[in-house]
């Protein structure tokens, strides 16, 4: 059975608000332990932290990356076509449908975040900035995958830091002024003797 190009677009689109769905549930309900960082109370911590134009902030903030994302994305995907890289575009394209179906849902929360603060509904709120957090946390992963697609992961480094350690008991002398090199003598070695004399 042959189905058209939108309903796959539809299926994926319905899979990934599920699956983004099932885990904000799953951690809105304290599948971690309640004193580890970064748990359910340490959420609720950092909500009760942020005032509304904070996180209408940090809305922009996700839409744009997400903006960012899908453009970069489909510039990667086209000079992939050019390179006639099948591999490349198979798994870029992928990528980003994965993209889009994540921006458009990045949009809708974006919205209802800013109609929950109209109305002053805080816990529809917190519950909309929750789930615009894991939507914006998804796009490092897509990110990530993307450049894996490419292999640009592979020259990635992030942010370094060079230190330099100096030993102890290194000279502290000026080495810029060099001596001319001397030269050496060269020793005679006599050639050995002729067993004809």
């Amino acid at each position: 059975m042959r189905h058209s190009y939108p309903f796959y677009k539809n299926a994926l689109l319905l899979a990934s608000i599920l699956g983004l769905t099932a885990g904000v549930t799953f951690a809105q309900t304290g599948a971690g332990s309640e004193g580890e960082p970064g748990g359910a109370e340490a959420e609720v911590r950092r909500l009760a932290d942020l005032t509304d134009a904070d996180m209408l902030e940090e809305a922009e903030t996700i839409e744009g990356r997400a903006t960012r994302l899908s453009s970069r994305m489909m510039r990667m995907l086209d000079e992939s076509r050019q390179d006639r890289d099948i591999i490349r575009v198979t798994c870029l394209n992928a990528k980003l449908t994965e993209t889009h179906a994540t921006q458009s849902s990045i949009e809708a929360r974006a919205a209802a975040v800013r109609e929950s603060i109209s109305s002053g509904d805080s816990s529809r709120r917190n519950h909309e900035y929750t789930v615009l957090s894991v939507l914006g946390q998804n796009l490092n992963r897509l990110e990530q995958e993307a450049n894996q697609c490419v292999g640009a992961d592979v020259y990635e480094t992030g942010s370094t830091r060079v230190e330099t350690e100096i030993a102890d008991g290194t000279p502290d002398e000026d080495i810029s002024d060099i001596p001319d090199e001397q030269t050496l003598p060269v020793p005679y070695i006599p050639p050995p003797a002729s067993g004809t004399m």
